[in-house]
């Protein structure tokens, strides 16, 4: 009679521990899908905010000339769109001679992972920068 051969006893638990592995691999991949998901769609919710805001500040520039004037439609604009995101200080630029009005918004993303962690914060806090030209309607 054959006997079967005996397990060593550092290969016990072997199964169970790429298991373990294998889930922890899907974990760490999911949440990475995840926040660059959110980080996606936050960065295009902020282009498209910024966007209208550039043609906004443009439009009120062409009709007073004022850079203040301008500016302050377009932070009003950016709250009005999205109370989250705000338009940092120098955020708004006019260009006299052209009249385009170029603007940048930052918002921050909602990450499980990625607005915690000390190297890719920046990463969580997308900063858009849109340029629009007075309308010629």
């Amino acid at each position: 009679m054959i006997t079967p051969p005996r397990v060593h006893r550092e290969q016990a638990g072997l199964v169970g521990k790429m298991i373990v592995a294998w889930l922890l691999m899907v974990v760490i991949l999911g949440v990475a899908a995840i926040d660059t998901a959110s980080i996606a769609f936050t960065k295009f919710k902020a282009s498209d905010v910024a966007s209208a805001a550039a043609s906004i500040a443009a439009n009120t520039w062409r009709d007073t000339n004022s850079d203040q004037r301008a500016c302050n439609a377009a932070r009003a604009s950016v709250g009005q769109a999205d109370p989250d995101a705000v338009v940092p200080k120098n955020g708004c630029v006019v260009n006299q001679a052209t009249g385009e009005v170029t603007i940048t918004v930052r918002k921050v993303a909602t990450t499980l992972l990625a607005s915690r962690l000390p190297w890719t914060q920046k990463l969580a806090n997308p900063l858009v920068t849109e340029t629009a030209g007075p309308s010629v309607l």
